[in-house]
């Protein structure tokens, strides 16, 4: 991580295609590295003037009397690779490569960016972009940018930093955080990635004392261990996470023999890693922002009780219906407070929502009074106040915010949130106070849902997965029996069943186990074996075992002409349970990728499944299991059975630990359907599929 101080704090600077033209790429850097103070020599490099912007101009980077940390290349795509050399011969430690046409425009470009890239190793220069929008460290005073946020003037440094793979989304989001007057610590866009990625960049700043919360913006990921990495740097050191991710893709990557890959998209895998290292993922810019804005303020909930102070009863409804869709709770104001609220407004509405009615407009000092009596209360671990338009009314805004500034003032501890259409100057006056502001109260409260999200993790307990001793065996492919043997191994048990190579020996089998039966034929290369008319179920005699066996072996040649054949598998028919469905893909960015669901024949329709980063502990399966619609069908749907929902979680959990540990080979694991028995009888797998591959 440490061969990112190059790039973030350097103690030098070269800008090769310095312009003294500050709305050109090559001018706005060293106009805001002048404006922002920074300490260390800049040196413009353009061979066309002796000076640029107040600084001495150098015709080529091998005039330059020093040594440089950072190079900033604002030059074309065919002349990067020049310049970076020069550089180089410099000692130089990072570069900034502004310059597009490398690998988002095509293979020669790709090209291009890979000889660029050789060059950068070869000279122990990290590289940032090409492609890109830069980066800055406010509290280093180095702005390596050409983003237009800036031209007004570089704010004040902050605590928050933002990682982008975007540059314009970057720069959007930068222009934003500065209008709601929230400072930031560092900032970067890593466009091509061709070097540092955003995970990376990500490490890098969660590592930093002057940074308290972070921000990403991704469309997908390089490097899922450089993600995972900043994200567990992050949470050891109490830093929020808050990452937007875009770029849902279909839903879910085909693998020849598992239903599982299909079945989890890479979106949800992307869930599955933000839950498991406390990432907040908001569904909008604004959404982020306002979680942004709230986090900044350090005032974390204490719990989930909410209290809605309102001027219309209807809206104070609505806050509350939104409070309960949020996984929220409405907070109880005790009786005395109540009657105290009564005795200041006779007419009011005093349990929460609370409605004073519209004298709190016209007479100013109820408002006050209100919140005296709400936040003195402790009843609540945050405060909604619905002004609407009363906040725009010239004879009613001031007063009004004043009133609030004055109660909210006397408890400084609590949070309170302001909905409010007003002017922007009246909105910066309440988010100066420590307010939180918004338009809407419906964003006041997934606001608020987002803060209980970070407190949950505060409170979560901590359970180790259990390591697996099972070790993979050197097979090319598994049939089913195969399968099953090695579920045996993880404590996960198959029904009474044989194997039988022919149909009159299945009859035989059939008899020993005693129907009726299940009969399926046996290979390696079948995963669906339904869709080839390779599964009986419920045969009552030896006999119809023996035809159906014959009447099977000429569907499936016929279906399935070039698939090798094992045999038949005979097994006792379970009747009693729920089936389901549990799998382990391997999902090229992060590695083994869990799925649990409802299972059987009809698993691709439902579609209702979770998902969770393999390995994962006994109490976190049944997490990952409660996530599930039809969750309540395991527990008892009305007045049906309980099933064995522990011994499910132990299932869930070995074959979680078995792929960890096996994930160098193993592409995918699916059992389905895993039938979960009631009360305490167990769980037992009727179908087993293994795919290998390095």
């Amino acid at each position: 991580m440490s061969s990112l101080d190059a790039l973030f704090a350097p103690k030098s600077v070269a800008v090769i295609g310095a312009s003294s033209d500050q709305r050109r790429f090559g001018g706005r850097p060293i106009q805001y590295l002048i404006e922002a103070g920074f300490k260390g020599p800049i040196y413009p490099i353009n061979p066309a003037r002796d000076e640029i912007q107040g600084l001495k101009a150098y015709p080529e980077v091998a005039a330059i009397p020093g040594h440089i940390d950072c190079a900033i290349l604002a030059v074309s795509a065919e002349a990067t690779f020049g310049a970076l050399e020069a550089c180089a011969a410099k000692g130089a430690g990072a570069a900034v490569v502004f310059g597009a046409g490398f690998s988002e425009v095509g293979a020669e470009g790709a090209a291009l960016q890979a000889r660029v890239l050789g060059l950068a190793r070869e000279a122990n220069i990290r590289l940032l972009g090409p492609n890109c929008m830069g980066l800055f460290n406010a509290t280093a005073g180095f702005y390596a940018t050409f983003a237009s946020a800036l031209e007004v003037g570089v704010p004040p440094a902050g605590r928050i930093a933002v990682a982008s793979q975007s540059g314009g989304y970057g720069g959007y989001l930068l222009k934003h955080l500065f209008m709601r007057g929230l400072g930031l610590s560092q900032w970067i866009t890593t466009g091509n990635e061709a070097d540092i990625d955003v995970g990376e960049a990500l490490g890098w700043m969660a590592a930093q004392p002057d940074t308290d919360v972070l921000l990403g913006y991704i469309e997908g990921v390089r490097s899922g261990e450089n993600l995972i990495a900043a994200l567990e740097t992050a949470r050891a050191a109490s830093k929020p996470v808050v990452m937007m991710k875009v770029g849902r893709t279909e839903e879910g990557r085909r693998a020849a023999a598992s239903h599982t890959a299909s079945l989890t998209g890479e979106d949800q895998v992307y869930d599955a890693v933000f839950e498991k290292y406390g990432v907040f993922r908001p569904r909008t810019t604004e959404e982020m922002l306002d979680v942004c804005a709230a986090l900044s303020l350090k005032r974390p909930l204490k719990g989930s009780r909410v209290g809605v102070i309102s001027i219309s009863g209807g809206v104070g409804v609505q806050i509350a219906d939104y409070v309960s869709d949020a996984g929220l709770a409405m907070g109880t104001l005790p009786a005395a407070d109540q009657a105290a609220l009564k005795a200041l407004v006779p007419a009011c509405s005093p349990n929460n929502p609370i409605d004073m009615t519209g004298l709190v407009t016209t007479n100013h000092d109820i408002m006050e009074k209100t919140l005296d009596v709400t936040l003195a209360s402790e009843a609540f671990d945050a405060t909604i106040i619905f002004l609407g338009i009363a906040g725009a009314a010239p004879s009613m805004a001031g007063p009004l915010q004043q009133a609030i500034a004055r109660a909210t003032s006397r408890r400084p501890d609590q949070l309170v949130c302001v909905a409010v259409t007003a002017e922007p100057d009246m909105v910066r006056g309440y988010a100066a106070q420590g307010l939180l502001t918004c338009e809407d109260p419906s964003r006041a409260v997934a606001t608020l849902a987002a803060l209980d999200h970070f407190r949950r993790l505060d409170i979560a307990p901590s359970s180790q997965p259990p390591a697996s001793p099972v070790r993979l065996p050197e097979l090319q492919t598994f049939n089913e029996a195969q399968a099953k043997a090695l579920l045996a191994e993880l404590g996960i048990r198959g029904p009474r069943e044989a194997l039988a190579r022919t149909s009159a020996e299945a009859a035989q089998r059939a008899a020993e186990i005693g129907c009726p039966v299940a009969l399926k034929i046996v290979s390696p290369d079948i995963a669906h074996k339904t869709e080839v008319g390779g599964v009986r179920l419920g045969l009552a005699t030896p006999q119809a075992v023996e035809d159906a066996a014959d009447v099977m072996l000429t569907a499936v040649a016929a279906r399935a002409p070039g698939a090798r054949l094992d045999g038949f598998l005979v097994s006792e028919m379970i009747a009693d349970g729920v089936e389901t469905i549990v799998g382990v893909h391997r999902d090229p960015v992060f590695g083994p990728a869990l799925t649990f669901g409802l299972g059987g024949v009809l698993v691709e329709l439902l579609k209702d499944t979770a998902c969770a980063l393999a390995p994962i502990s006994p109490q976190e399966a049944l997490s990952l299991a409660a996530k599930i619609r039809t969750a309540p069908l395991l527990s008892g749907y009305r007045g049906g059975p309980a099933y064995d929902l522990d011994a499910l979680a132990k299932a869930i959990s070995a074959v979680s630990a078995f792929a960890a540990a096996n994930a160098d080979r193993l592409k995918s694991l699916e059992i389905n359907p895993l039938v979960v028995r009631p009360g305490a009888g167990g769980i037992v797998a009727l179908d087993a599929a293994i795919e290998v591959g390095d």
